[in-house]
């Protein structure tokens, strides 16, 4: 749990979790569940939780983290199902926006293990929001729909606008334009490729980039030469 908890009083924590733990018991006993993992499924969208948590949301956030941890790797460890592991992580993000991990988490547990990509993506999509230049969340995403879903003209924009963002790896680069031959869309292709290779210095990356290029006009039945 990070260093923020301390900060709080005994007391206000205390109040906290008794307050979350009537609401939980109401509707455990409301829908006869005896887990107390699948207990925390009964909690509202994180909105309306924010007014449950007494202006203390990143500290819930944490708590529910651990409750989702603990979620996690009792089904890991048992049945492999994760059906509620979706709306746990969502509780999280909502209640607190900036905590980065669970974007992770979400975005590659879920599509992996859980078999839930586009549920997967929905959390990117969050993470995307709030962290714009993190080039992994709209990678992820990508590789979702290319990997997981098979739509690889879907996934294309998404890894051409994690290559233009800080700390992207070079690969990226030369993914997107890939995808999109796969796609069909060799124009699309063609067009990312001479973008890249306008704005790459990297000899390694120019050089790969102008035999994709030769390959798609070669496709295209053209004997041009990179504009």
């Amino acid at each position: 749990m990070r260093n923020r908890i301390q900060e709080i009083s005994l007391n206000s924590i205390i109040i906290i979790v008794l307050s979350i733990g009537l609401l939980l018991c109401q509707n455990a006993l409301q829908n006869h569940k005896s887990s107390q993992i699948e207990s925390i499924l009964y909690l509202p969208s994180g909105k309306y939780l924010k007014y449950l948590t007494l202006g203390y949301n990143q500290v819930v956030a944490d708590l529910l983290w651990i409750k989702t941890v603990s979620y996690f790797g009792s089904h890991f460890m048992t049945d492999q199902q994760y059906p509620w592991l979706f709306h746990m992580l969502t509780l999280i993000i909502d209640l607190d926006p900036k905590f980065d991990f669970p974007y992770y988490f979400g975005g590659v547990v879920l599509s992996l293990e859980a078999s839930q990509a586009e549920n997967a993506n929905k959390i990117l999509e969050k993470g995307i929001d709030a962290f714009p230049n993190q080039w992994m969340y709209p990678f992820y995403i990508g590789f979702n729909h290319y990997y997981h879903l098979g739509d690889p003209m879907t996934a294309a924009p998404f890894i051409e606008r994690a290559s233009k963002l800080p700390g992207a790896p070079q690969f990226t680069k030369t993914l997107a334009g890939t995808l999109y031959e796969q796609s069909g869309d060799l124009n699309a292709g063609l067009e990312f490729y001479r973008k890249v290779y306008e704005n790459t210095s990297d000899e390694i990356v120019r050089k790969k980039i102008e035999e994709r290029i030769k390959t798609i006009l070669s496709k295209q039945g053209t004997d041009g030469t990179r504009n």
